[in-house]
């Protein structure tokens, strides 16, 4: 499928060309995935997806079109051929585009990105991953008033680009995730917690440690209390510091969102934004990382790029756009949800530096302050300013863990939670496209109640 999906790409970007293109890409994608969803134990859905398709840019005199299609047939890519062409004609010319990338960089090979056993997985082998998830789970909560909801997705796909200035790549990757999710009725309290696994080799995935941890973390957010706000340090546990650093400030580096002037670091490249302790990659080569791939979404080669480096902005994210518009080196970090859509920009690997300590180190090191495991919000973007609930967080006091928090909340503009990073530890775990351990904020704004 790999040969057929180049030669689809390359047949559609010279029909494109010869339809009167300056420049084409062609985008093509073939994936499959397998999920499966259960509540304690029994199996509530399950489902197998495939998904294949082709998405044309086409440029004209600085004016571009883009099609897609959910289909490889021959009539159908020819047709979003001419749809791509038809509607950059019709396109209004964009000063600052420059070029597509060419093919003249070199490339290396991310490693470990794609494992048989993830795409040779049965739905039988798969559910036997839920069920174990789930008996781990019940062992701890063995006794009490409980549900709980668990599941599995693996996939694998095959990802091609081709354009006309050369670009010619394709790669196979596969990914699998499982978690586990226990509610837990006790007294006239009620309580939830979450624990899971990503990674793109079946044999890392342990779904005893999954359901083991899910289940001894809803225990320990039973009987949250408020407290008594004020001035107070906040350590960040890995998936804290991921949902913090990573919507919080990988967002922030975006080049596209800094030339629109939608980051609160717009005027902040090449200065020293943070503590002197913090040390950021975005590396696109990390061996069998989530993010990781040979090349980015617009065929330009991966690799790693320092962001921040001894507290110092060194570098933006950017795709091909974003760097001839501000003439700097691309840093590979196009990305698409699919080839239904325009290339914009992401992170890869979006790696904090890891150091000394752990959280049970910093816990054990704190007179008082509190702990936030996690946080659904995200700071104003254009501001910096940050009020995130603590979803599932401590209070700590004296060194120990005192009780789980409610209605808690960090109050911090972003600048100031830079520059305020005290410690960072070397408990380093993967959360998706970020990879980060335990961090501590000298003090931010607690608020509760």
């Amino acid at each position: 499928m790999v040969d057929s999906l180049l030669a689809i790409g390359e047949k559609a970007v010279k029909l494109a060309e010869k339809l009167g293109a300056d420049q084409a890409e062609a985008y093509l994608a073939q994936s499959r995935s397998f999920e499966i969803e259960a509540e304690n134990n029994a199996i509530k859905a399950a489902s197998e997806s495939r998904d294949v398709g082709i998405g044309i840019r086409t440029i004209i005199d600085k004016k571009i079109g883009f099609a897609y299609v959910t289909t490889l047939q021959r009539s159908d890519v020819e047709e979003a051929v001419e749809h791509s062409i038809s509607l950059a004609r019709a396109s209004i010319p964009d000063p600052a585009f420059h070029s597509l990338p060419d093919s003249l960089s070199k490339y290396h090979n991310a490693m470990g990105l794609f494992d048989k056993q993830i795409h040779d997985l049965t739905a039988e082998a798969t559910a036997e991953l839920v069920i174990r998830v789930i008996d781990a789970t019940k062992e701890v909560l063995d006794g009490q008033d409980y549900a709980i909801e668990a599941g599995v997705q693996s996939s694998s796909s095959v990802n091609a680009i081709i354009n006309s200035l050369g670009i010619a790549k394709t790669e196979p990757r596969t990914s699998i995730s499982l978690y586990s999710y226990p509610i837990l009725k006790h007294d006239d309290d009620q309580t939830a917690s979450y624990e899971y696994q990503i990674s793109r080799r079946l044999d890392e995935i342990d779904p005893e440690w999954v359901g083991k941890s899910a289940g001894e973390l809803t225990i320990g957010f039973l009987h949250p209390k408020i407290i008594e706000g004020g001035e107070m340090p906040v350590i960040f546990a890995p998936l804290g510091a991921s949902a913090i650093l990573g919507r919080g400030f990988a967002d922030a580096v975006n080049a596209e969102e800094v030339q629109m002037g939608r980051s609160y670091i717009a005027d902040a490249f090449g200065e020293r934004i943070a503590s002197e302790n913090l040390e950021i990659v975005d590396d696109g080569l990390l061996p069998s990382g989530i993010g990781s791939r040979s090349f980015d979404a617009e065929g330009y080669p991966s690799h790693q790029t320092s962001v921040i480096e001894g507290g110092v902005l060194k570098s933006l994210l950017h795709n091909s756009y974003t760097a001839n518009k501000d003439c700097v080196d691309n840093t590979g970090n196009a990305s698409r949800p699919s080839y239904s859509g325009l290339p914009s920009i992401s992170t890869t690997n979006f790696i904090v530096s890891p150091r000394n300590g752990d959280m049970n180190t910093f816990i054990s090191e704190l007179d008082k302050g509190v702990v936030c495991r996690n946080t659904g919000d995200r700071p104003n973007m254009t501001t910096g300013d940050l009020s995130a609930m603590i979803i599932e967080g401590y209070y700590v006091e004296n060194g120990e863990i005192k009780h789980p928090l409610k209605n808690t909340l960090i109050g911090i503009n972003m600048r100031d939670l830079l520059k305020r990073i005290s410690h960072i530890g070397n408990d380093s775990r993967t959360t998706y496209s970020m990879v980060t351990p335990s961090i501590v904020i000298e003090h931010a704004n607690i608020t509760s109640g």
